[in-house]
């Protein structure tokens, strides 16, 4: 597998809250869900690990049970995590679960399974509306999207100047 150079991107657009999302995440990675929902201004939304170039959670997990892997993805070790919330109180986007199963934390990995075999993540597969996208950011700017951060977008014209 190649190193990651995409995101899970959301269109805020094209979101209708169905959660499909979580719940393939839920049922993929045996109960312990990446996907958290936030409140936006008039919606909720699937709130998403950003995979940080430097990932606090990594740097604070006191049992290194929080990794990033050859390929760029910061992935979580269910044989080395106590639960501590170390990494949870460390990620400054709130986006790893406090929703404590079995006395873990739930993470994000991209659906590392699903890359190896050259597929996208399950939350983005699963999107019946299509408001999730495993795209580069710099490409979606190039389609004229403002990124709100690097794992929002909405389709609204980008003002050049």
């Amino acid at each position: 597998m190649e190193k990651i150079t995409r995101r899970v991107m959301l269109n805020l657009d094209l979101c209708v809250e169905c959660r499909s999302c979580s719940a393939a995440c839920f049922y993929g990675h045996i109960f312990y869900p990446g996907v958290q929902y936030g409140q936006a201004p008039a919606a909720t939304i699937p709130i998403i690990c950003k995979q940080c170039e430097e990932p606090a959670c990594v740097d604070a997990c006191p049992n290194d049970a929080m990794h990033r892997d050859e390929n760029g993805v910061v992935w979580r070790s269910l044989m080395l995590c106590t639960g501590c919330k170390s990494c949870i109180n460390a990620c400054p986007f709130g986006v790893l679960s406090s929703d404590l199963k079995a006395g873990q934390v739930g993470k994000c990995d991209f659906c590392k399974d699903k890359l190896a075999q050259g597929l996208k993540p399950r939350c983005v597969s699963t999107c019946p509306s299509g408001a999730l996208e495993f795209a580069d950011e710099e490409e979606l700017r190039k389609e004229g999207l403002l990124v709100l951060s690097s794992n929002m977008a909405g389709r609204h014209p980008v003002k050049r100047r």
